[in-house]
C-alpha cells in the first residue's frame, strides 16, 4: 500500500558450500520507487532477489516488508506482499493455459473462485493481453511470456515487484513495451538487469553490487560513471 517501504538491513546470505552471496547488505525500496540493481556476472544479484522471498535463507540481517519481518512463520505472508518475476518466464509459467498460471497465485493464497478469476481477469485486461488468456505459454513469444509471468504475479496483488533481467529474450520492440508497462504499476520495483540503457529508462535509483556487497548507490547518474562501472565489471 502507498507509503509502505520494503527495507534490507545488513543482510547476508550464504550458500551451502559456504559462497557468500549477499554481504551486509542494507538499503530501503519504497513503494512507487523504481530502482536498478546493477552489477558483473556473479556480483549476487539473483541471489538478492530470492533471499527477499525466501528462497535463499539469510545467514543475518532482516527483511521487512512494511511492518512484516520475513521469518519462517511469516513467509506465506510476506510472499504476498513481494513478487519475484523470475529471469526466464518458463519457470514461472507451468498451467495449461495463462488463465490458470494467472489464477494459481490468487488460489494458492486462498481465495475463492469468483474471486480468483475475476483477479485473473483484471490483470490480465490492465496489462492488455486478455486475448493470451487460453492460449499455452508453450505457442507464446518471448515478449508475450514475459508479461504473463508478470501477470502471474500481479494478481497476488504485491506491494513489491522484484525482476531478475527483465529485458533477456525480448527484442526492441518489446523492450519498450515491458518499459512502458514497468512505468504504469504503482508498486516499489527493484529491478536485476544487465541492460544499463533499460535501467537508465526506467529507474531514478541505482543499487550498485560488487562481491556481494552493496559498492554504491544512488541516483540515475551512477549509470554514466564509467569509471565506476568499470571497477564493478561492467
Amino acid at each position: 500500500m502507498v507509503g509502505e517501504t520494503l527495507n534490507v538491513n545488513n543482510l547476508t546470505v550464504a550458500y551451502a558450500d559456504g559462497h557468500v552471496a549477499a554481504d551486509g547488505v542494507s538499503f530501503a525500496l519504497g513503494y512507487g520507487e523504481n530502482a536498478a540493481l546493477i552489477g558483473a556476472n556473479g556480483a549476487g544479484k539473483s541471489s538478492l532477489l530470492l533471499a527477499l522471498v525466501g528462497v535463499l535463507p539469510a545467514k543475518s540481517g532482516e527483511i521487512r516488508a512494511g511492518d512484516l519481518i520475513l521469518g519462517k512463520k511469516t513467509l506465506r505472508e510476506l510472499r504476498s506482499r513481494v513478487g519475484l518475476v523470475f529471469q526466464n518466464p518458463d519457470d514461472q509459467l507451468f498451467m495449461p493455459s495463462i488463465f490458470e498460471d494467472v489464477a494459481f497465485g490468487p488460489r494458492s493464497f486462498g481465495l475463492g473462485e469468483a474471486e480468483t478469476a475475476e483477479r485473473a481477469e483484471a490483470v490480465l485486461a490492465r496489462l492488455g493481453i486478455s486475448e493470451l488468456r487460453d492460449r499455452s505459454p508453450l505457442k507464446l513469444s518471448g515478449g508475450e511470456k514475459r508479461l504473463c509471468a508478470i501477470a502471474a504475479v500481479l494478481a497476488t496483488e504485491p506491494e513489491f515487484l522484484l525482476f531478475d533481467e527483465p529485458t533477456a529474450f525480448l527484442d526492441p520492440r518489446a523492450k519498450r513495451g515491458l518499459a512502458r508497462t514497468l512505468s504504469e504499476l504503482p508498486q516499489g520495483k527493484l529491478i536485476a538487469t544487465h541492460d544499463l540503457p533499460f535501467a537508465a529508462e526506467t529507474c531514478s535509483r541505482v543499487l550498485l553490487l560488487k562481491n556481494g556487497r552493496l559498492a554504491a548507490s544512488g541516483g540515475a547518474e551512477l549509470l554514466r560513471d564509467a569509471e565506476l562501472l568499470e571497477r564493478a565489471g561492467l
